[in-house]
Protein backbone atom coordinates (compact mmCIF):
# COMPACT_ATOMS: atom_id res chain seq x y z
CA UNK A 1 0.00 0.00 0.00
CA UNK A 2 0.99 3.60 -0.61
CA UNK A 3 1.24 6.43 2.10
CA UNK A 4 -0.36 9.18 0.42
CA UNK A 5 -0.86 12.22 1.68
CA UNK A 6 -3.38 14.89 0.28
CA UNK A 7 -2.21 18.62 -0.59
CA UNK A 8 -4.20 21.13 1.25
CA UNK A 9 -4.88 24.91 1.31
CA UNK A 10 -6.45 27.24 3.11
CA UNK A 11 -7.34 31.44 2.42
CA UNK A 12 -6.18 31.88 6.23
CA UNK A 13 -3.15 29.64 6.93
CA UNK A 14 -3.90 29.99 10.70
CA UNK A 15 -6.60 27.43 10.22
CA UNK A 16 -4.12 24.15 8.55
CA UNK A 17 -1.36 25.66 11.04
CA UNK A 18 -3.91 24.72 13.71
CA UNK A 19 -5.19 21.72 12.27
CA UNK A 20 -1.14 20.47 12.49
CA UNK A 21 -1.29 20.62 15.87
CA UNK A 22 -4.70 19.17 16.60
CA UNK A 23 -4.81 16.24 14.17
CA UNK A 24 -1.54 14.08 14.05
CA UNK A 25 -2.95 10.64 15.19
CA UNK A 26 -3.49 7.90 12.51
CA UNK A 27 -7.08 7.88 11.48
CA UNK A 28 -6.27 11.28 10.70
CA UNK A 29 -3.47 13.75 10.38
CA UNK A 30 -2.37 17.21 8.96
CA UNK A 31 1.22 17.70 8.43
CA UNK A 32 3.05 20.37 7.26
CA UNK A 33 5.49 19.53 4.59
CA UNK A 34 8.51 22.23 3.31
CA UNK A 35 5.76 25.06 3.65
CA UNK A 36 2.86 23.21 2.26
CA UNK A 37 0.20 21.30 4.23
CA UNK A 38 -1.06 17.46 3.66
CA UNK A 39 -3.85 15.54 4.95
CA UNK A 40 -3.62 11.98 5.64
CA UNK A 41 -5.89 9.04 6.44
CA UNK A 42 -6.74 5.71 5.87
CA UNK A 43 -9.44 6.10 3.91
CA UNK A 44 -6.69 6.67 1.09
CA UNK A 45 -4.11 3.83 1.70
CA UNK A 46 -6.02 0.75 -0.19
CA UNK A 47 -6.22 3.27 -3.23
CA UNK A 48 -4.66 2.38 -6.64
CA UNK A 49 -3.42 5.61 -7.69
CA UNK A 50 -3.35 9.34 -7.23
CA UNK A 51 -6.46 9.70 -9.57
CA UNK A 52 -8.52 7.74 -6.79
CA UNK A 53 -7.31 9.63 -3.83
CA UNK A 54 -8.45 12.65 -5.11
CA UNK A 55 -11.62 11.23 -5.60
CA UNK A 56 -11.75 9.98 -2.28
CA UNK A 57 -10.57 13.05 -0.59
CA UNK A 58 -13.36 15.23 -2.60
CA UNK A 59 -15.67 13.24 -1.17
CA UNK A 60 -14.66 13.54 2.35
CA UNK A 61 -13.54 17.05 2.53
CA UNK A 62 -16.81 18.76 2.71
CA UNK A 63 -17.16 16.81 6.04
CA UNK A 64 -13.76 17.39 7.07
CA UNK A 65 -14.81 21.21 6.45
CA UNK A 66 -18.12 20.66 8.24
CA UNK A 67 -15.35 19.74 11.72
CA UNK A 68 -13.47 22.31 11.18
CA UNK A 69 -16.38 25.05 11.37
CA UNK A 70 -18.03 23.12 14.11
CA UNK A 71 -15.16 24.13 16.11
CA UNK A 72 -13.47 27.40 14.32
CA UNK A 73 -17.61 29.06 13.17
CA UNK A 74 -15.75 31.56 10.73
CA UNK A 75 -13.55 29.60 9.00
CA UNK A 76 -13.11 29.76 5.61
CA UNK A 77 -13.25 25.99 3.59
CA UNK A 78 -10.45 23.71 2.94
CA UNK A 79 -9.62 22.57 -0.54
CA UNK A 80 -7.40 19.86 -2.20
CA UNK A 81 -4.00 22.26 -4.04
CA UNK A 82 -3.85 19.65 -6.52
CA UNK A 83 -0.48 18.03 -5.13
CA UNK A 84 -0.41 13.92 -3.34
CA UNK A 85 2.50 12.77 -2.57
CA UNK A 86 2.99 9.30 -1.77
CA UNK A 87 5.29 6.80 -0.83
CA UNK A 88 5.27 3.18 -1.51
CA UNK A 89 6.05 -0.38 -0.03
CA UNK A 90 9.77 -0.18 -0.94
CA UNK A 91 10.51 3.74 0.33
CA UNK A 92 10.28 5.36 -3.20
CA UNK A 93 8.48 8.60 -3.10
CA UNK A 94 6.62 10.68 -5.51
CA UNK A 95 3.82 13.13 -6.22
CA UNK A 96 0.58 13.38 -8.45
CA UNK A 97 -0.63 16.60 -9.90
CA UNK A 98 -3.57 18.02 -11.54
CA UNK A 99 -5.72 21.25 -12.13
CA UNK A 100 -8.56 21.08 -10.19
CA UNK A 101 -7.76 23.83 -7.95
CA UNK A 102 -10.23 26.57 -6.39
CA UNK A 103 -9.52 28.80 -4.16
CA UNK A 104 -11.74 29.99 -1.04
CA UNK A 105 -12.59 33.52 -0.17
CA UNK A 106 -10.36 35.32 2.42
CA UNK A 107 -12.18 35.70 6.41
CA UNK A 108 -10.12 36.17 9.69
CA UNK A 109 -10.10 33.98 11.95
CA UNK A 110 -10.47 34.24 15.96
CA UNK A 111 -8.37 30.92 17.76
CA UNK A 112 -9.76 32.25 21.17
CA UNK A 113 -10.67 29.05 23.35
CA UNK A 114 -8.87 26.86 20.68
CA UNK A 115 -6.69 24.80 23.29
CA UNK A 116 -9.61 24.80 25.55
CA UNK A 117 -12.15 22.98 23.23
CA UNK A 118 -9.14 20.89 21.74
CA UNK A 119 -9.71 17.39 23.07
CA UNK A 120 -13.74 17.58 22.67
CA UNK A 121 -13.07 18.58 18.83
CA UNK A 122 -10.68 15.70 18.41
CA UNK A 123 -12.74 13.27 19.58
CA UNK A 124 -15.37 14.13 17.24
CA UNK A 125 -12.76 14.38 14.09
CA UNK A 126 -12.03 10.49 15.79
CA UNK A 127 -15.78 9.34 15.51
CA UNK A 128 -16.38 10.78 12.16
CA UNK A 129 -12.69 9.34 10.58
CA UNK A 130 -13.51 6.04 12.66
CA UNK A 131 -17.04 5.73 11.32
CA UNK A 132 -17.11 7.46 7.98
CA UNK A 133 -16.49 4.98 5.53
CA UNK A 134 -19.38 5.84 3.45
CA UNK A 135 -19.73 9.46 2.06
CA UNK A 136 -23.11 9.38 1.86
CA UNK A 137 -24.03 8.15 5.12
CA UNK A 138 -25.64 10.41 7.48
CA UNK A 139 -22.97 11.66 9.49
CA UNK A 140 -20.90 13.02 6.00
CA UNK A 141 -23.95 14.32 5.08
CA UNK A 142 -24.95 16.12 8.09
CA UNK A 143 -21.23 17.79 8.25
CA UNK A 144 -21.00 18.45 4.67
CA UNK A 145 -24.50 20.39 5.21
CA UNK A 146 -23.12 22.27 8.24
CA UNK A 147 -19.93 22.67 5.77
CA UNK A 148 -22.23 25.06 3.84
CA UNK A 149 -23.15 28.91 4.24
CA UNK A 150 -25.35 29.13 7.05
CA UNK A 151 -29.03 29.33 6.03
CA UNK A 152 -32.12 28.29 7.06
CA UNK A 153 -32.16 25.62 4.72
CA UNK A 154 -28.63 24.26 5.51
CA UNK A 155 -29.65 24.26 9.07
CA UNK A 156 -33.01 22.53 8.65
CA UNK A 157 -31.02 19.86 6.61
CA UNK A 158 -28.30 19.02 9.30
CA UNK A 159 -30.92 18.79 11.89
CA UNK A 160 -33.59 16.84 9.72
CA UNK A 161 -30.48 14.26 9.02
CA UNK A 162 -30.17 13.97 12.90
CA UNK A 163 -33.63 13.75 13.45
CA UNK A 164 -33.46 10.82 11.17
CA UNK A 165 -30.44 8.78 12.01
CA UNK A 166 -31.92 9.02 15.86
CA UNK A 167 -35.39 7.95 15.50
CA UNK A 168 -33.99 4.95 12.71
CA UNK A 169 -31.50 3.95 15.47
CA UNK A 170 -34.89 3.94 17.93
CA UNK A 171 -36.29 1.31 15.18
CA UNK A 172 -38.73 4.39 14.36
CA UNK A 173 -39.30 4.64 10.35
CA UNK A 174 -42.33 6.57 9.55
CA UNK A 175 -41.68 9.99 9.83
CA UNK A 176 -45.25 10.88 10.59
CA UNK A 177 -44.08 9.23 14.33
CA UNK A 178 -40.51 10.44 14.43
CA UNK A 179 -39.91 10.84 18.52
CA UNK A 180 -38.03 14.55 19.95
CA UNK A 181 -34.62 14.56 19.83
CA UNK A 182 -33.25 13.94 23.42
CA UNK A 183 -34.03 16.71 26.01
CA UNK A 184 -30.10 16.53 26.68
CA UNK A 185 -29.42 17.88 23.26
CA UNK A 186 -32.30 20.27 22.79
CA UNK A 187 -32.78 22.04 26.28
CA UNK A 188 -31.45 25.87 26.34
CA UNK A 189 -32.18 27.75 29.73
CA UNK A 190 -34.49 25.07 30.94
CA UNK A 191 -36.69 25.43 27.51
CA UNK A 192 -37.04 22.88 25.06
CA UNK A 193 -35.74 24.55 21.59
CA UNK A 194 -36.70 21.81 18.96
CA UNK A 195 -40.65 23.47 17.97
CA UNK A 196 -39.01 26.68 17.95
CA UNK A 197 -35.95 25.60 15.57
CA UNK A 198 -38.28 23.85 13.44
CA UNK A 199 -41.02 26.75 13.14
CA UNK A 200 -38.61 29.33 12.65
CA UNK A 201 -36.64 27.49 10.15
CA UNK A 202 -40.00 27.10 8.22
CA UNK A 203 -42.71 29.45 8.72
CA UNK A 204 -42.56 32.62 6.59
CA UNK A 205 -44.70 34.01 9.47
CA UNK A 206 -41.46 34.01 11.53
CA UNK A 207 -38.54 34.50 9.31
CA UNK A 208 -39.97 36.25 6.49
CA UNK A 209 -40.78 34.69 3.11
CA UNK A 210 -37.05 35.28 1.31
CA UNK A 211 -35.16 33.27 3.86
CA UNK A 212 -38.03 30.84 5.52
CA UNK A 213 -38.05 27.28 4.24
CA UNK A 214 -41.72 27.53 3.47
CA UNK A 215 -44.46 30.09 1.75
CA UNK A 216 -46.43 32.22 2.97
CA UNK A 217 -49.50 30.18 1.39
CA UNK A 218 -47.78 26.93 3.42
CA UNK A 219 -46.70 28.50 6.76
CA UNK A 220 -49.30 28.24 9.93
CA UNK A 221 -49.97 32.20 10.70
CA UNK A 222 -48.51 33.36 13.76
CA UNK A 223 -49.14 36.44 15.63
CA UNK A 224 -46.63 38.03 17.82
CA UNK A 225 -47.71 38.04 21.68
CA UNK A 226 -48.40 41.82 22.57
CA UNK A 227 -45.60 42.34 25.43
CA UNK A 228 -43.19 39.05 24.99
CA UNK A 229 -40.92 37.86 23.21
CA UNK A 230 -43.25 35.00 21.83
CA UNK A 231 -45.49 34.16 18.61
CA UNK A 232 -48.44 32.47 18.86
CA UNK A 233 -48.77 29.60 16.13
CA UNK A 234 -52.52 28.47 14.67
CA UNK A 235 -51.80 24.71 13.41
CA UNK A 236 -54.88 23.22 11.82
CA UNK A 237 -57.89 22.12 13.73
CA UNK A 238 -57.22 25.54 15.31
CA UNK A 239 -54.38 24.32 17.73
CA UNK A 240 -52.28 27.04 19.15
CA UNK A 241 -48.85 26.76 20.06
CA UNK A 242 -46.29 29.40 21.62
CA UNK A 243 -43.33 29.52 20.09
CA UNK A 244 -40.23 31.58 20.46
CA UNK A 245 -38.70 32.52 17.31
CA UNK A 246 -34.61 32.10 16.77
CA UNK A 247 -32.53 34.20 14.94
CA UNK A 248 -30.41 32.57 12.26
CA UNK A 249 -27.44 32.85 14.75
CA UNK A 250 -29.54 31.50 17.91
CA UNK A 251 -30.30 28.73 15.28
CA UNK A 252 -26.78 27.93 14.35
CA UNK A 253 -25.79 27.64 17.86
CA UNK A 254 -28.78 25.18 18.65
CA UNK A 255 -27.69 22.52 15.47
CA UNK A 256 -24.18 22.68 16.33
CA UNK A 257 -25.10 21.93 20.00
CA UNK A 258 -27.33 18.88 18.50
CA UNK A 259 -24.93 18.14 16.19
CA UNK A 260 -22.14 17.49 18.77
CA UNK A 261 -24.30 15.68 21.05
CA UNK A 262 -25.51 13.70 17.68
CA UNK A 263 -21.74 12.80 17.15
CA UNK A 264 -20.57 11.74 20.52
CA UNK A 265 -23.56 9.29 20.94
CA UNK A 266 -22.55 7.60 18.03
Amino acid sequence: MHNYRVGIICSDLTILQGLVSLLQEPWCKIAEENGEYYWSSPFFEPLPNGREVAKKADQYLPALNGLVRLHISTAPKIVRSGKILFTNESGGTGANFDGTIKFPYYINISEEDLEQRRQRWVALVKVWAEQGVNPLDALNNALTYFSEETSWTNLYNVYETIQKDYNHSQNVTNKRSYKPLPEQWTVFDGRNREKDFTESANNAYISGIVFARHSLATSDRAEKVEGSQYVEVTKPHGKKESILPMSLDEAREFVTRILYQWIMSK
